[in-house]
């Protein structure tokens, strides 16, 4: 199914499609750039930072004796407000760009950011239902 979403003007759609991962990562994780994940249901990992950009590893938060099933390497752009997987782990094996055509690049980025968006969007609904869940129990 993914591979049947085509839109016509890719390049905008994916930038537009990296600002809106990147509002969802920010509802996910507040406190993105202290490394503190406590208030979130996802882990993050910052494997490096530039003044305006943070590159970082997404993943669900593991239950004791669980092993992950998918991180997001990504780089996050604080002054643009967007942010691009750069490798997902877990899922398909990464093509080599070196023999392919930009068409097969700008192809690749947006199944990747899509797939990202998938799995922001089913956090999000998660962490709505556990808070749910948790006001129901306060009641």
């Amino acid at each position: 199914m993914l591979s049947q979403l085509r839109p016509i003007n890719k390049s905008f759609c994916l930038q537009t499609l990296c600002e809106e991962n990147f509002t969802r990562l920010i509802r996910l994780t507040p406190n993105l750039g202290s490394n503190n994940t406590s208030g979130s249901i996802i882990q993050t990992e910052i494997l490096d930072t530039g003044p305006f950009t943070y590159t970082l590893i997404l993943r669900d938060k593991l239950v004791p004796g669980q092993t992950p099933h998918i991180n997001f390497k990504c780089r996050v752009y604080m002054d643009t407000k967007s942010m691009e997987v750069i490798q997902i782990v877990g899922h398909w094996q990464t093509p080599n760009f070196h023999k392919t055509t930009p068409k097969d690049i700008l192809n690749r980025k947006w199944e990747s950011n899509y797939f990202l968006e998938k799995w922001l969007v089913f956090q999000l609904d998660m962490s709505n239902v556990t808070q749910t869940s948790q006001q129901v129990a306060n009641v």
